[in-house]
């Protein structure tokens, strides 16, 4: 057993009209990401890929995110996206719109690398 506090997610992201939803799960090592079109990809992480996907969680510091983000300011078709965990700790889950945690980038950026594309690239 990792001695990560996340043992599994569920990250998902909308905006401008399209979504995608990944979910990880430790113990099998898998990631999927599955596309608004109803696409759906998995793949197996290696154990380097394990290593760096958990030292991302704990940089970002996701256990310690806050409930919600949000900004002040009216944006229209802007990014929607939440993110819900279970771990040794506990479950727990952050949202925004617009407006993000500290490193979120750390997290998000990973993930869509892993699927070999850039943000922006789905559709």
């Amino acid at each position: 057993m990792s001695d990560n506090p996340i043992q599994q997610f569920r990250y998902r992201e909308s905006g401008i009209g399209e979504e995608q939803l990944f979910t990880w799960t430790a113990a099998t090592q898998e990631l999927r990401l599955e596309e608004g079109t109803g696409e759906k990809t998995i793949i197996l992480l290696s154990g380097r890929q394990q290593q760096e996907l958990t030292r991302r969680l704990e940089k970002a510091k996701v256990i310690d995110w806050q409930p919600e983000y949000t900004t002040e300011w009216l944006i229209l078709d802007g990014t929607y996206w939440e993110i819900s965990w279970t771990g040794s700790e506990g479950n727990g889950a952050s949202q925004g719109s617009n407006a993000y945690p500290e490193h979120w980038e750390l997290l998000r950026d990973w993930l869509y690398r892993q699927f070999g594309r850039d943000e922006g690239e789905f559709g």
